[in-house]
């Protein structure tokens, strides 16, 4: 199994999702820098030109949310995810669209000021947004009570970046949510790689498209 990735980007959630899976897996580096994201050999895994993307065999998949559940699925005994025929499974799913779908873009409208219609618009503000989150989390310590997930791993990763954009502010349930999980071993894992895949490009400066190997 093969991870496009690049530090510091959005495939940290992808990595994430892998440590705590313990699966074995090799980095692909696309090095955004020099706009190895536009080579039309990437561009076969994702069109979009974007990280994370996923290689599994003859299986292509790109976008966060699909590839953490592609992942999911794809190793059951993980338990980060939820079985087709568990009553669970509904909620589950909602969770793992959320992000892309609600939290990303009120995050993006916030950020660029840009005016909203909460009437029109799927994710409403980022008001509703933090509200929906917090009801979801009276229930246990996850989105899905006592069981973590790949979708709490896409909501604390992003809800991460908006305490770091003062987006919204770091505190109560949320700041509470996000601390636990990057308190997880997966995560600490995950951040270390990142740390020091992340040092080592800035001393290669040259690196265009490089290999690593991390299996477990």
């Amino acid at each position: 199994m093969k991870l496009f990735y690049w530090p510091k980007t959005r495939a940290f959630r992808a990595l994430w999702m892998l440590e705590e899976m313990r699966v074995p897996y090799d980095l692909e580096f696309v090095n955004i820098r020099a706009g190895a994201q536009n080579d039309p050999n990437f561009c076969r895994v994702n069109p979009m030109s974007k990280l994370p993307a996923l290689q599994d065999g003859s299986v292509r998949v790109a976008e966060s949310g699909a590839v953490l559940l592609y992942l999911a699925d794809r190793y059951p005994e993980t338990a980060l995810g939820v079985p087709l025929h568990d009553p669970s499974r509904g909620r589950f799913l909602q969770w793992m669209f959320f992000t892309g779908s609600c939290l990303e873009p009120a995050m993006a409208e916030r950020m660029t000021g840009a005016q909203g219609n909460t009437v029109s618009f799927g994710w409403g503000d980022l008001a509703r947004v933090e509200h929906a989150i917090e009801n979801a989390l009276e229930e246990g310590p996850w989105l899905l009570g006592e069981q973590f997930t790949a979708a709490d791993i896409l909501a604390a990763s992003t809800l991460q970046i908006a305490f770091k954009a003062k987006l919204i502010e770091p505190e109560g349930v949320l700041f509470d949510y996000v601390e636990r999980s990057l308190a997880r071993e997966g995560y600490e894992r995950a951040s270390a790689i990142d740390r020091r895949e992340a040092e080592r490009l800035a001393l290669n400066a040259h690196v265009g498209v490089a290999h690593s190997s991390n299996e477990h």
